[in-house]
């Protein structure tokens, strides 16, 4: 964690006027972020309690501040209380109270520059913010626990309305599901257990578009929005990308490699290893690791629902559909949105029923998908719904 480069950029204000007025009610009589700078109202000594209690409150402060990627601790101390390693040890300890706040250790580092002539031994914090970018995304539905941020370690919980931007990396846990509505119009329907980085996203006056996404793990549904001559809308994977012709697809990266695709409205060209080929609606495609995309393959159709088709139940009620020839077993879904936007409980079936569980009282709307012998999903039935009132 600790760096050789010299210290740059830190002035301490203890005499800010408008970090006075909050002295008396901040653990370090004000915090102001200005220009990479932490200003606080307060020298800060090098150790002790006060001194702790001042550093959560910054650590706290630089966790809501998603835009800062990084922060270093300077300890400026004499040099017969810094050299020998002693200014390094002290900003450590500094360090790992900004940490222990929720501030990544990745982003957190230390210097120990000689002390300023005339001033008694402090620390003193600087930061690199993330120039400001345009909004690229945000989360129209989610149901269950969403979480974004500029890498892994630094993802945080979101919420509907968040807005999300270039770069950034979007998380859905393994029972949860979300909608994102992009700049352009897209929608991006992602599914439980996905990782997705948001790339580029270009829009031209002339109606010109560049999307690019990249799918790290698990499942999206694409509804590309109509784009100019010239549009670009890629969805790339460890292994493919899958370039949009057309209007409404799905992308599966799986965590050998391999990837799947499978388009329901429009054209999608899928590449890899230099070849490329054009799957069109109602087809799918896939790429193993290594190898081009196979050749295209049709999806399964639509099953036919039996039942129930409405109404009040006391008691779980039992669904029931038609079979589809070639299906290896069936993906039920339900959810309490007609669109399926979020929160889509999913069972996967290998028979031609399913008895709700019973905690899923209330109104439900469901369909179910055919999945062949390689996974390949097909289409959706149509939507019925169900009230389970005990």
């Amino acid at each position: 964690m600790s760096r050789s480069t010299s210290w740059l950029m830190v002035v301490t204000l203890a005499s800010s006027p408008v970090l006075a007025q909050s002295q008396g009610a901040e653990p370090c009589g004000g915090v102001r972020f200005n220009n990479g700078r932490v200003e606080l109202g307060r020298t800060l000594a090098p150790q002790g309690p006060e001194t702790e209690q001042c550093l959560r409150h910054v650590g706290q402060a630089l966790v809501a501040r998603p835009a800062i990627r990084s922060v270093t601790v300077a300890a400026r101390l004499p040099d017969a209380e810094r050299l020998g390693g002693q200014g390094l040890a002290v900003a450590k300890a500094a360090a790992q109270v900004l940490v222990a706040a929720g501030v990544p250790a990745t982003r957190v580092s230390v210097v120990a520059p000689p002390a300023v002539p005339g001033q008694p031994g402090q620390l003193q914090l600087a930061y690199v913010e993330r120039p400001a970018q345009p909004r690229v995304a945000r989360v129209r539905a989610a149901g269950g626990s969403i979480l974004a941020g500029a890498s892994e370690d630094a993802l945080q919980p979101r919420a509907v309305g968040d807005s999300l931007h270039t770069g950034e990396l979007f998380q859905t846990a393994g029972d949860a599901s979300a909608e994102l509505e992009l700049a352009d119009a897209s929608r991006v329907r992602v599914q439980p257990d996905t990782l997705l980085r948001l790339g580029t996203l270009e829009l031209s006056a002339q109606g010109t578009r560049v999307v690019r996404l990249e799918l790290l793990k698990g499942s999206v549904e694409t509804v590309a929005a109509p784009g100019g001559e010239g549009s670009v809308f890629e969805v790339r994977t460890r292994g493919a990308v899958a370039g949009v012709r057309g209007t409404q697809f799905r992308v599966t990266a799986k965590e050998d490699g391999a990837s799947r695709l499978e388009t329901l409205e429009g054209k999608v060209a899928l590449g890899a290893q230099g070849a490329e080929v054009d799957v069109g609606a109602g087809q799918g495609s896939r790429v193993l690791p290594g190898v081009a995309p196979e050749a295209p393959r049709a999806l399964l159709a639509a099953p036919r629902l039996d039942g129930p088709r409405g109404g009040t139940f006391a008691t779980p009620p039992t669904l029931k559909w038609f079979e589809v020839k070639a299906a290896k077993h069936y993906r039920v879904e339900l959810a309490r949105t007609a669109d399926f936007a979020a929160g889509v409980r999913t069972h996967e079936v290998s028979g031609l029923t399913l008895t709700v569980p019973g905690e899923h009282t209330g109104k439900w709307f469901w369909r179910v998908l055919p999945v062949d012998k390689d996974d390949f999903i097909g289409f959706p039935s149509k939507i019925h719904a169900f009230e389970l009132r005990p």
